[in-house]
């Protein structure tokens, strides 16, 4: 069977200094090779940094009007500490479109989040955009309900070989499209795979919760394509749990803390809602369980152990969860990344972006066994292993 496995990553963190000696090159590249909005490239050209802002606690909360009766109304047992570990958190910046022609624009659309995203694993691979022959596609908050992003993307991104379709298990999807891409680049039916994933809180983000300063925005992506003997993919393995797909849900609602008037608009919209307490409460609980289950299930696959892994990155939901699974695992600190201070809970990002991460400050070098594991609502949990190609610690050096 054909050894596959990534050769290539970008990740779109906003605000992240793009580093000197690729500031042209980049700008070129997008210019040329994308339909990405001018606004987002003028960023980069011009401050060196990709599009959009870093939103302190000060800025989101703090400084507010409002942050004391927000403060008030939060559960008791979270109001002394209540950043619940997050810092910061990456936004967006406003769609540019959006902000001319429209009396209340809105965020980056996301298709445009996952264009810059892939367009930065193209980059920094050398990878041509007619090389892709598939485009798989994750959106916390697509475009529009239907049709979902992945064409768009593919669109927006020039790639005229490849075809495109939306893959989804929530926080885990990333993970679970490189499993995907994995097979179908194995078993000949594609070459080189594009795996894209963005999770733009800024559309879906309730100020007035107890939990919206946990998440932010991003984008990563990945180029899956047959590597070197030895290296690339080696297992994977996934669960769900479906009798929890009530616990955390999209909902049509308020603000949670709003004054209305009775001649003024309502503020209804999307929002993340935790849904179910109880099974929430029966996420958290068995979290720990459910995790070492699929690392345990998918090391067995590849005749592995734990004693002979390199390196972890999970999933980061809450500021004490990943770091429970490393323990729950006995995987010690310095096998481990996490970014949560930072950039907080950045969904279907967020093991990928630890991994991209993790290798541009070498702490996972060529040929490191490298286990990726996430939790999804739904619920579902993945974990797969990947020793790491040379392709891809170029890609990221380079």
């Amino acid at each position: 069977m054909k050894p596959v496995g990534l050769i290539s990553m970008g990740g779109y963190i906003p605000a992240k200094a793009v580093p000197n000696k690729k500031q042209k090159q980049l700008v070129n590249f997008l210019q040329s090779e994308t339909l990405l909005h001018s606004a987002y490239i003028n960023e980069i050209e011009e401050y060196g940094h990709l599009p959009g802002t870093v939103e302190t606690n000060y800025d989101g909360w703090e400084s507010q009007p409002w942050f004391s009766n927000w403060l008030k109304n939060l559960p008791p047992h979270k109001q002394h500490d209540p950043f619940q570990g997050t810092k910061e958190r990456r936004r967006v910046p406003f769609d540019p479109v959006s902000t001319r022609e429209s009396v209340t624009p809105h965020p980056m659309l996301s298709s445009d989040a996952e264009t810059l995203a892939g367009a930065l694993a193209l980059f920094n691979g050398g990878i041509t955009p007619n090389d892709i022959d598939l485009v798989l596609c994750n959106s916390l908050v697509p475009d529009c309900n239907a049709p979902l992003n992945a064409s768009l993307v593919q669109h927006k991104l020039g790639l005229k070989n490849a075809g495109a379709y939306s893959v989804d298990t929530c926080c885990a999807s990333f993970i679970t499209m490189l499993e995907i891409a994995a097979g179908l680049v194995r078993s000949g039916i594609h070459k080189k795979v594009l795996v894209v994933a963005s999770a733009l809180d800024s559309h879906i983000n309730d100020k007035s919760t107890y939990y919206s300063v946990d998440t932010g925005d991003a984008a990563v992506a990945g180029v899956v394509s047959q590597v070197e003997e030895g290296y690339g993919y080696q297992a994977s393995h996934s669960t769900s749990h479906g009798n929890r797909h009530a616990a955390i849900t999209f909902q049509l609602r308020r603000p949670e803390l709003l004054t209305p008037t009775s001649h003024g608009p309502t503020y209804e919209q999307v929002f993340v809602t935790f849904n179910d307490q109880d099974l929430c409460k029966e996420i958290a609980v068995n979290a720990q369980r459910d995790l070492v289950e699929v690392v345990s299930r998918t090391l067995a696959k590849a005749h592995c152990s734990l004693t002979n892994i390199d390196f972890l990155v999970t999933h980061q939901p809450v500021a004490w969860t990943a770091h429970a699974w490393r323990e729950a695992l006995n995987v010690p600190p310095e096998k481990f990344y996490e970014s949560f201070e930072r950039y907080g809970n950045i969904g279907c990002c967020s093991a990928a972006m630890n991994f991209l991460e993790a290798l541009e400050k070498q702490l996972i070098a060529e040929g490191d066994i490298v286990v990726m594991a996430s939790s999804g609502i739904g619920e579902n949990h993945i974990a797969l292993l990947e020793r790491v190609a040379p392709k891809l610690v170029r890609s990221v050096s380079g």
